[in-house]
């Protein structure tokens, strides 16, 4: 087998991380390739899979301690700043805000608080330590400070005060789109990248388009190759001239996974020209490339830009034979793209192959020469300004119709089997295309069904920082109480803001299979429960809005019916007695109160099994109002206030779990201490250490699983 090469230090990374089942799907890959290769190719890879053991473990970063770091990267968003660099052999970040000093380039002495990479803390959301462990980086620091910085010894550190002056250049010439594709396509860096941009790449599945990667490696090889050929050089000179350039590119660009996977190629090829070998196994030049790689950097085997580049070039190479056009390419891609964009990825379009298409020749051919043009000569970026405006009229228009599909969350085996049976459909591709078409089918059907068919009720409270959202699935039906909501300063301008409803509530939902909810449920207008109303609006259709019938603050009533409005959705209005299905019941309020959360919607629900009691913000005053009513799960009032969650209310409902939707390290102290001393005995998660807490089949468990188990 041609992928040999890869498989003893993959199974080793794997098996030394305890990556348990990747490690046995590596482990019968390499007993079924063992026999037949060469007794060079055997020592080959065992070498180098040794040289795993040769990295040391990164020392730990002391806390409080003034420490010099060399900056490689800054991103500025707003007051806030993560500067990605090296201190003592370590690779982190720093997050800071309003910070001045640090340049890439520049070493800099700085303090920091030592902080941890969080993570997964909602399905569907950002995992930033699984991030952070595919990235190399060992360390996190928060609050930094820079007391003083020089110039970073080194050609290496020239190179990056080059590139750092370009990019200024850039960003202060050209117009700000243009200055992002320029930034992106010409020196592979994504700090403009704004939100809006980054999620219309993603879910058509070009992102791999907007940032250096082999195919952008192989034009600059080809336009060399005929820039050079005039010229009256040897064509020995001209090869290793052509390699010089090459590499020397990917360093300018930072030699991210896929550029480093392409320049290894590239050189590989070309310098073995050069001694009249010819490359006749593609694949198994691949595996050694990937294998040399892996062995200077162990954890690329976790980065999701390594396995894609990988695994997207393994593919090219196995269904060579099948392409019949650019549009045949671009599905067989995307057909493999699900094996590993599954699990990261919680919707993809239907239209992404014909984006794919489009966009791909529109780069290639249009927008780099362009862009190349214009950062020579900058008279010419007006010739840019149309294409880019029509490429981002197409994206609004497509997120407008929301042409795209949900990816299911899955089990590790239903992953597996999910991985399995799109591999194996594209295997039969080439003997028999409709049974290869047929598996395809058939396994993403058969997975699909599988993970809606294990479905029951649930009630899952999103950690969405200091706020409520809560996500109930019952019966075929689907709703959404509160969406959460962050404060943003709006003299601040960011490129990129934390929106609960988008970010959290609608990637979630996706997760669970859904394009629509059935009803959202406001349960009073604060902005910590409603902030997020415009990004689940604009990503979910949602067939009806539930507002209280009682309300003081009329303008924040009238601002969320004007949002409803311009969108066509529904309103109801509820109040206490209210059964708008047979398992929920409105128990407040009853009447028009003076304090806003007074007038919050109560509920007591019976889903899967089990009963819950939501209060909203209710106040203690109210809550001596609702029926006396032994339930399961109490969500905390007002996040733990000590407003709410009467010591007579928890002793009259009883509950065996307490939920307190709460921010981590929140100014307001919730849940208040008083609170907490009311629930001895009673089995306690909070979304700021547990994440994401999910109830069903009789019990309640966080994604974080820290202290309470079934």
């Amino acid at each position: 087998m041609p992928l040999f090469p890869l498989l003893p230090i993959s199974l080793l990374i794997a098996w030394t991380h305890d990556v348990l089942v990747l490690s046995v799907v590596l482990f019968l890959l390499l007993l079924a390739s063992w026999r037949g290769q060469a007794v060079s190719t055997y020592c080959g890879a065992i070498v180098l899979a040794l040289l795993v053991f040769w990295h040391d473990e990164p020392p730990e970063i002391s806390t409080g301690e003034r420490v010099l770091f060399s900056i490689e990267s800054r991103r500025d968003n707003g007051r806030s700043v993560r500067l990605y660099g090296e201190t003592s052999g370590a690779n982190g970040v720093l997050v800071g805000r309003d910070v001045a000093l640090g340049r890439p380039g520049e070493t800099c002495l700085v303090t920091f608080e030592p902080d941890a990479f969080a993570p997964l803390r909602n399905v569907g959301g950002f995992d930033e330590m699984a991030w952070a462990k595919g990235a190399g980086l060992s360390f996190k620091g928060r609050q930094v400070t820079v007391h003083a910085c020089r110039p970073t010894a080194g050609v290496d550190g020239a190179m990056l005060r080059f590139k750092e002056r370009q990019l200024a250049r850039i960003e202060a010439t050209y117009r700000a789109d243009v200055a992002l594709y320029m930034e992106a396509l010409l020196f592979g860096e994504g700090r403009l990248l704004d939100e809006e941009t980054s999620f219309s790449y993603r879910v058509t599945g070009l992102l791999h388009l907007l940032v250096i990667s082999g195919s952008h490696i192989a034009m600059l090889v080809l336009a060399f190759k005929w820039l050079l050929s005039p010229l009256p050089f040897h064509r020995e000179t001209k090869i290793l001239l052509i390699v010089l350039i090459v590499t020397a590119f990917g360093w300018l660009t930072g030699f991210s996974p896929p550029v480093a996977r392409a320049v290894l190629v590239a050189d590989m090829v070309l310098i073995l020209s050069l001694f009249g070998y010819s490359v006749r196994d593609p694949m198994r030049l691949l595996s050694w490339c990937g294998a040399g790689l892996l062995a200077l950097q162990p954890y690329l085997l976790f980065n999701l830009g390594f396995q894609l580049t990988v695994g997207m070039t393994l593919f090219l190479i196995v269904t060579r034979a099948l392409w019949t056009n650019v549009l045949s390419l671009a599905i067989y891609a995307q057909w493999v793209g699900l094996i590993l964009l599954w699990h990261v990825q919680p919707v993809i379009s239907v239209v992404a192959p014909l984006y794919n298409v489009v966009v791909a020749i529109l780069l290639s051919w249009v927008i780099i020469p362009l862009a190349l043009l214009s950062y020579l000569m900058p008279f010419y970026e007006p010739w840019l300004h149309p294409v880019l405006d029509g490429l981002h009229g197409t994206f609004s228009l497509h997120n407008m119709y929301k042409p795209w599909i949900p990816l299911h969350e899955l089990t590790v085996w239903g992953s597996f089997g999910l991985a399995s049976g799109l591999w194996v459909g594209l295997l039969l591709l080439e003997r028999r295309r409709w049974i290869g078409w047929g598996v395809a089918f058939l396994t993403l059907g058969v997975v699909t069904w599988t993970a809606e068919y294990k479905e029951q009720g649930r009630v899952t409270f999103l950690d969405v920082g200091q706020g409520d959202a809560i996500v109930v699935e019952t019966d075929g039906l689907t709703g959404v109480i509160d969406v959460g909501g962050v404060f943003h300063d709006p003299s601040v301008q960011k490129r990129s803001t934390f929106d609960p409803g988008a970010d959290v509530v609608a990637p979630y939902l996706w997760k669970r299979g859904e394009r629509e909810i059935d009803f959202l449920l406001l349960t009073h207008a604060d902005h910590d429960h409603t902030g997020g109303l415009e990004g689940v609006l604009d990503s979910i259709q949602v067939k009806e809005v539930w507002l209280a019938a009682e309300a003081t603050d009329l303008e924040k009533r009238n601002d969320l019916l004007a949002k409803l409005e311009t969108r066509d959705v529904p309103v109801r209005y509820v109040r206490s007695g209210d059964r708008p299905y047979p398992w929920l019941w409105i128990v407040s309020p009853s009447e028009r109160k003076a304090d806003e959360n007074a007038n919050s919607v109560s509920a007591y629900l019976a889903v899967g099994g089990m009963t819950y009691l939501l209060t909203g913000d209710l106040p203690e005053a109210g809550e001596a109002t609702l029926p006396t009513v032994d339930v399961d799960v109490f969500k905390l009032g007002h996040h733990g206030s000590d407003t709410s969650s009467s010591e007579a209310l928890v002793n009259r409902i009883d509950p065996e779990w307490v939920v307190a939707s709460v921010g981590r390290n929140n100014r307001y102290g919730h849940p208040h201490p008083d609170v907490l001393a009311r629930l001895v005995g009673r089995r306690v998660l909070r979304t700021d250490e547990d994440g994401m807490i999910v109830c069903e089949r009789g019990a309640c468990r966080g994604i974080v699983e820290t202290k309470v188990s079934r």
